[in-house]
């Protein structure tokens, strides 16, 4: 494991692998960038300019305003804060918003090339995904992504550090032991900005690596017990970065597939909202634990499956503005959400968390019933987006906060990251 996160080179990577790693860039930023327009990126911008100063890093929206644990911490919480960011269907968690901060502030306070920057993310996704299905089958509590996304981060950062293999393996055991617990069906009972933890998970990997490559010790890490052999041998050899799922709707990927199915029905039928008399979604038990339905603040709606349906179903969209603006005082919307069913469906159970199905039956007004699914949520693993769709979404998300020409400017930076002699030519555009 040492060597890999400490040998692996750019330019000996496959060229898919190496295209992926553009890919998973611009949607974390896209998502990043979107997320500013949250009352959750403001405060934890806020916090860290008043508890963690400095000028090694930026802060997104703010300038060169913290140091790099600053910077991590705030710019993760930001790429979260609207739960459109990518995620590992066998984690149950979101990767990208843990790696990505992490390894971005701690580049940009070293200088590191676009290259490096990109190696460490590479190395904080493969040794993070393996992490997240090792660390859930080791505990008995389901864990939200800060918490095996520390080790993550703590790899990425330990790379872009150049720290010898003695540190590196010091870095992972604080950052494991010092890793928010994060009990992830708690935050979907009772929505708030703790979320998955994904803030403190960045913070903790990166801060893990400092400490280490200052002589602070850790904890053998959980990753090298026998048991987890298997997932460490198949480091540079099995390119995980190829599992991940892109998301499309600002909102709980487990209330996705339900959100495609009545979209589905909407288009195939002509359906409108005033036309329904009940809707049943028929989920795994998890989907079941969102429960919200007249969300007052944007964590409430994303935490929500039937707040999120009842706008596919009136709006015939799931977008910021239904989950961070207009969408909230909705009267149609929230009036339909009341009448949102969700029941546990046995064969839909037994298939997660290796898929995430739900169907959707709705009862008509003149006594129809409409069904659509078991479906996936758009963007899963097995069917990725293609780079128009996802490139479509970066400027959904970015243009209405910078502007086209920076959006523009920023894709152009992301497309030629690998070129980059300082990874500050790419933080410039993110101040």
């Amino acid at each position: 494991m040492t060597d890999f996160i400490r040998d692996v080179r750019y330019d000996g990577l496959p060229h898919p692998v190496r295209h992926q790693l553009t890919r998973v860039l611009a949607d974390h930023l896209g998502a990043a960038i979107a997320g500013l327009r949250t009352p959750t990126a403001s405060i934890i911008a806020d916090f860290t300019r008043a508890v963690l100063p400095g000028s090694e890093a930026t802060v997104m929206g703010r300038g060169r305003i913290c140091n790099a644990a600053g910077a991590a911490l705030a710019n993760a919480c930001t790429a979260n804060a609207l739960d459109i960011d990518d995620g590992f269907r066998p984690a149950k968690g979101h990767p990208g918003a843990v790696i990505i901060p992490a390894a971005l502030a701690q580049a940009e306070a070293t200088a590191a090339s676009g290259k490096d920057f990109l190696t460490a993310v590479l190395v904080g996704y493969e040794v993070g995904m393996r992490s997240s299905v090792a660390w859930h089958s080791s505990r008995p509590t389901y864990s939200g992504s800060g918490s095996w996304g520390s080790l993550a981060a703590a790899a990425a950062c330990a790379r872009l550090l150049g720290l010898d293999s003695e540190s590196i393996l010091h870095a992972l055991g604080i950052a494991e032991y010092h890793a928010p617990y994060a009990e992830i069906l708690v935050s979907c009972e009772h929505p708030c900005m703790v979320k998955d933890g994904i803030h403190w998970g960045a913070f903790t990997g990166l801060t893990a690596a400092q400490l280490a490559g200052r002589g602070f010790t850790g904890i053998p890490s959980f990753l090298l017990r026998p048991e987890h052999g298997m997932l460490i041998a198949s480091l540079g050899q099995e390119w995980w970065i190829q599992r991940l799922y892109f998301k499309f709707f600002p909102c709980c990927r487990w209330a996705q597939p339900a959100v495609a199915a009545v979209l589905q029905l909407r288009q195939e039928q002509g359906l409108r909202a005033d036309d329904v008399a009940t809707i049943r979604v028929e989920a795994f038990d998890a989907a079941t634990h969102l429960v919200t339905r007249r969300p007052c603040n944007t964590e409430e709606a994303q935490y929500s499956l039937p707040f999120p349906v009842a706008c596919a179903l009136v709006r015939g969209r799931v977008t910021v503005d239904e989950v961070a603006g207009s969408g909230l005082t909705d009267l149609a919307i929230l009036e339909l959400a009341e009448r949102v069913e969700m029941i546990v469906a046995p064969d839909l159970e037994a298939r997660f968390p290796g898929e995430a199905q739900e169907r959707v039956v709705i009862t008509t007004r003149d006594g129809r019933s409409l069904v659509a699914g078991p479906l996936s949520a758009p963007g899963d693993a097995n069917a990725p987006p293609s780079d128009d769709e996802l490139w479509a979404k970066f400027f959904s998300l970015t243009e209405p906060i910078i502007g086209t020409k920076r959006a523009n400017d920023l894709h152009q930076a992301i497309v030629g990251c690998d070129s980059l002699d300082n990874i500050g030519n790419l933080t410039a555009l993110l101040a």
